[in-house]
């Protein structure tokens, strides 16, 4: 018999800073859980969409993968209802999925971190102010 399915899941990778990949490989740790499935069950706790904590007998727990910037890299696998809001909010802010991500992991963990702007959106922003000062 195959394993539980986890039902209908989205995959963000997040960039964190390397003090709170830390927290989060040592949380999946004591819980036996995947990282992926810890920062999905985050995610969801973060944004109130109530699920049971992941939990399991997983050992090995990768290290993060280094990101261009000095930070470290976790795939999510964010529950649907979940990634929804995450897309909503990313959406509204010009700001990635993975930014929104991190920016609630670095919360629940009392950690600063700003959500990223993308460049079409402060282009689109910009050109939007230049239209409206004109009219």
């Amino acid at each position: 018999m195959g394993r539980k399915a986890k039902g209908d899941r989205h995959k963000v990778v997040s960039s964190m800073p390397p003090a709170v990949a830390d927290l989060v490989k040592a949380e999946a740790a004591t819980l036996g859980c995947y990282v992926g499935d810890y920062l999905g069950w985050l995610v969801a706790d973060q944004v109130g969409i109530v699920m049971d904590p992941p939990v399991g007998e997983v050992s090995d727990h990768p290290d993060p993968a280094p990101a261009f910037d000095g930070r470290m890299r976790y795939p999510a696998m964010v529950p649907r209802p979940a990634a929804d809001v995450v897309i909503e909010v990313a959406d509204a802010r010009g700001a990635t999925m993975g930014d929104i991500v991190t920016e609630l992991v670095c919360e629940r963990f009392g950690v600063p971190f700003t959500a990223r702007v993308k460049k079409k959106s402060l282009e689109a922003s910009t050109t939007r102010s230049a239209r409206q000062g004109a009219a």
